[in-house]
Parts: C-alpha cells; sequence; structure tokens
C-alpha cells in the first residue's frame, strides 16, 4: 500500500488497492480489488488495463466497503482513482465507481437495488464527452429527486481535484 497521486497509505489500504513496485521502489503496476471475485490492474509503465477473475460479475469498486444505505449518500464516480479521491476529499462518505464511461448504465442497472438504498446519489462522472453521456443515461435510472449531479468546471476528474490541492474546492 503506496501513496499514489494524492491518495494516503490509509486510503490505499480500506480500498485494498496494492501498488506493485519494481527494485528501485517505483511503482509498475496498481491492483484495484472488485470485491472478492475480480480486481483491475493498471499497467503504469504503458498507461494499459487488464482483469483478472470474473469482472463482469463482479461489484462495483468500492461497493464492498459500504452497506446498503449506510450512509445519506452515495457518490459514483468513473474511476477508481476517482473513488478514493472523492472519498479522501470528503472525509469518508461512501463512494463508488463504475468500470467505465461505456459500462456505466448497466453497471447501475445491475446495482441499482444497492445504489438506490441511498437517500441520495451524486454523480461524478469524468468532465468529458464520454462521461457527460454516461452521467445523463445514469441519472435517468433514478428518482430526480433523490440525484444530483457534480459539475466539475476547473479539472477534467475528481483526482485532479486532489492532485492539486483543490480539495475545498470539490466539496
Amino acid at each position: 500500500y503506496r501513496p499514489w497521486r494524492n491518495i494516503t497509505k490509509k486510503t490505499m489500504e480500506f480500498f485494498n488497492v496494492r501498488t506493485g513496485i519494481d527494485g528501485q521502489g517505483k511503482p509498475q503496476q496498481v491492483e484495484f480489488p472488485y470485491g472478492s471475485k475480480a480486481q483491475k490492474v493498471r499497467r503504469l509503465d504503458k498507461k494499459a488495463f487488464f482483469s483478472t477473475g470474473k469482472i463482469n460479475d463482479a461489484v462495483l469498486f468500492g461497493m464492498d466497503k459500504f452497506n446498503a444505505g449506510s450512509s445519506k449518500a452515495i457518490t459514483i464516480t468513473e474511476g477508481e482513482l476517482d473513488t478514493m479521491s472523492v472519498y479522501e476529499m470528503l472525509g469518508g462518505y461512501p463512494v463508488i465507481s463504475v468500470r467505465s464511461a461505456p459500462s456505466a448504465e448497466a453497471d447501475c442497472k445491475k446495482h441499482f437495488k444497492y445504489i438506490d438504498s441511498f437517500d441520495k446519489i451524486y454523480l461524478c462522472l469524468d468532465n468529458d464527452e464520454p462521461g457527460q453521456k454516461a452521467m445523463a443515461q445514469v441519472a435517468k435510472l433514478f428518482n430526480p429527486n433523490k440525484t444530483y449531479i457534480v459539475k466539475m468546471d476547473k479539472f477534467k476528474d475528481a483526482n485532479e481535484y486532489l492532485t492539486n490541492t483543490c480539495g475545498t474546492e470539490f466539496k
């Protein structure tokens, strides 16, 4: 568990995200668990991803860390780094991630009951065309009186707010 992109060791441990390192201590890959069934691995030397286990059958990233309805609100992001960044910036509230923008609608449909168990659903997908399209699709799945769109106009995603020390502005 090594701090990475301004995400603390404590948060990496909470989400059980491990960083594989080389002989000089330089991170080579990051392993993001999707519950106990699968993980997504990000290679840092090539900016490539691959998954192990049954990723299509797995829960959303972070979903195994928060019980259904365990808080008043949940935030949904478009990426594991963004999930951990929001968790840090908001001080430990429930945050989960869809696998990607193209899978967002299907991921949220599959886990609708879990997501809908929270009183407020904050959608915090990337501020780019795929992220905005996915956010519109996901927003239609839930009651509009409990669904909120997080508008990020300064940076593309939550991790950029964290890495630029703009956590207060993100809140």
